[in-house]
């Protein structure tokens, strides 16, 4: 009779510590995307556009009046979804063949497995 209880307390246990973490991951994703041969990818963090490429040391943040070089890189991987079109406010991409264009109305982006440029 002790089986069965214990049984069905880890069962119920390990169903809430994984939908808890599932709630964590759902609660903290932001919008993420990348080219189709992964070489590039953006990632929207706190209302700034971060992206970068296989082929940069640093990243490109365009914000949504400007923009800047940073050190840091966004995380990517073949699960994160392949660029179409995104609008974030002032922010919109689009892809253009192998390359990730953005702009703000003020700056340009191209990011592509190269690396990036910035036009203003």
């Amino acid at each position: 009779m002790r089986r069965p209880v214990l049984l069905v307390l880890a069962v119920v246990t390990a169903a809430l510590g994984a939908a808890l973490i599932a709630h964590a991951g759902a609660a903290t994703n932001s919008p993420q995307f990348r080219t189709p041969d992964a070489a590039a990818a953006c990632k929207l963090e706190r209302g700034t556009l971060v992206c970068s490429s296989l082929g940069s040391v640093g990243s490109v943040a365009l914000h949504p009046r400007g923009s800047s070089v940073i050190t840091r890189l966004p995380w990517w991987d073949a699960s994160t979804p392949v660029l179409h079109r995104f609008r974030h406010g002032a922010i919109s991409c689009r892809l253009s063949g192998s390359a990730i264009l953005c702009r703000n109305g003020r700056v340009a982006i191209r990011v592509a497995a190269d690396g990036f440029a910035v036009a203003r």
